[in-house]
């Protein structure tokens, strides 16, 4: 966003160091960035930070807490965690922005959702971002004509540190396109949807892949 030329508002929760990292790595770029801690699974936090960011162009809600513990399994505290972090936050983020957008005539919300909306298989997370594309959906019928609102939905990411060893190499093998997507890609892609080439799209879920979601079916022999 800072290098096409965005002023950039750095949220964070606890990580002041990181943040205020990144700005001075924008501002020697030549860009513009400036830090503002808040909670945004807090209403109180998430107006102050929307007031205190002035006039908001562009909203990417990329607050993603994970858990994939079985439904038996699952804590009732995690579950509260993971639909807060993903869906609350993104819900009250956007409603307090996208509120001023449309009265201002204009602006872009961008989603960050996942391929697990696809698969059963992870638990809470996939049912909060299953419901972040409800929201997108919904949202862009509200704040439509002024405002586009737009989800992105990336599959397993390469410089993610978070992911078992054994996994990136499984995921690349069922990945038609043979490699798994970076943060620079997402970001290009989250970028691009803000741009005039992208204003006849709302409510829209890109699914960054590389095909893996792809329905397939193994033929057998006589098939």
């Amino acid at each position: 966003m800072a290098r096409y030329g965005a002023e950039v508002i750095v949220n964070y929760h606890h990580s002041r160091d990181a943040a205020l990292a990144l700005c001075n790595e924008l501002a020697a770029g030549g860009g513009k960035a400036r830090a503002i801690q808040a909670d945004v699974t807090r209403p109180d936090e998430v107006e102050r930070l929307v007031s205190e960011s002035g006039t908001v162009d562009i909203l990417v809600n990329n607050v993603g807490p994970y858990a994939d513990a079985p439904w038996l399994d699952l804590t009732l505290a995690d579950f509260d965690r993971i639909l807060e972090g993903n869906l609350r936050s993104t819900f009250m983020m956007s409603r307090a922005a996208g509120t001023l957008m449309k009265r201002r005539g204009r602006g872009h919300i961008v989603n960050i959702t996942a391929t697990d909306v696809f698969h059963r298989s992870h638990s809470v997370y996939g049912l909060a971002k299953s419901a972040l594309v409800h929201l997108t959906e919904g949202m862009a019928l509200e704040l439509a004509p002024e405002v586009c609102v737009n989800a992105v939905a990336p599959d397993l990411i390469a410089d993610n540190e978070d992911m078992p060893d054994e996994l990136p190499g499984r995921a690349i093998s069922a990945t038609p396109l043979g490699k798994l997507i970076s943060r620079a890609e997402i970001a290009e892609v989250v970028c691009l949807l803000c741009t005039p080439a992208f204003a006849m799209m709302t409510g829209r879920t890109i699914i960054l892949d590389g095909g893996r979601t792809i329905p397939r079916v193994a033929l057998g022999k006589g098939d």
